[in-house]
């Protein structure tokens, strides 16, 4: 069983297709869904290359950067100059293994999706919040003082911890009475417990 570990918020280092992506953060996910990328928010949705290579373009980038190439209308061009790069001149073309390439993708969006190993509790009073994931998790990190930008554009998987961590300190904060306190993350004492 997995546990909670710092080594968690590193984000690995990924070249796919000669691009080395960034780490995945909110912002590469929103950008997923502004674009109707079938992955966004599932790494296992079916896809095609065009997909997937428009997925690898993005995570090349920062969000900002992919952000404003489709605000200033120049994201089919930068997307064309990437694919040229990407496949080679057309009189020396690059031989790319697509099976290989897409499963290189899917686990960095797996890993960039991944969350922290929490415990689950019963609502209080059957209470279900309908904030989308996204913006409560922003919003969030935003109230514990990170700035939207940190939010955006940091290591997801980072950030989820950051949102788990402040909801155990704000628990601790607030608990009068020891027999009440519900542990937020999975240590690795309890991982062991339970094998």
């Amino acid at each position: 069983m997995r546990f909670a570990d710092a080594k968690d918020i590193v984000p690995p280092p990924r070249v796919i297709a000669g691009t080395e992506l960034r780490p995945f953060c909110l912002g590469h996910h929103l950008l997923f869904k502004a674009l109707g990328l079938p992955f966004a928010g599932n790494h296992e949705a079916d896809a095609g290359p065009e997909d997937i290579f428009v997925g690898i373009a993005v995570c090349g980038l920062s969000y900002d950067e992919t952000l404003s190439a489709i605000h200033r209308g120049t994201w089919p061009d930068t997307l064309a100059r990437w694919r040229k790069r990407v496949s080679g001149p057309w009189w020396n073309p690059r031989l790319l293994d697509y099976d290989e390439i897409e499963a290189q993708f899917r686990e960095h969006l797996a890993d960039g999706y991944s969350m922290p190993p929490t415990w689950r509790y019963d609502g209080k009073n059957g209470l279900e919040l309908t904030t989308p994931w996204e913006l409560l998790l922003k919003s969030r990190l935003v109230q514990a003082g990170y700035s939207e930008a940190e939010v955006i554009n940091g290591y997801l998987p980072a950030r989820w911890y950051d949102y788990f961590a402040d909801i155990e300190i704000k628990a601790a904060d607030t608990c009068a009475d020891l027999k009440m306190w519900r542990k937020v993350f999975v240590t690795q004492k309890d991982a062991e417990a339970l094998k």
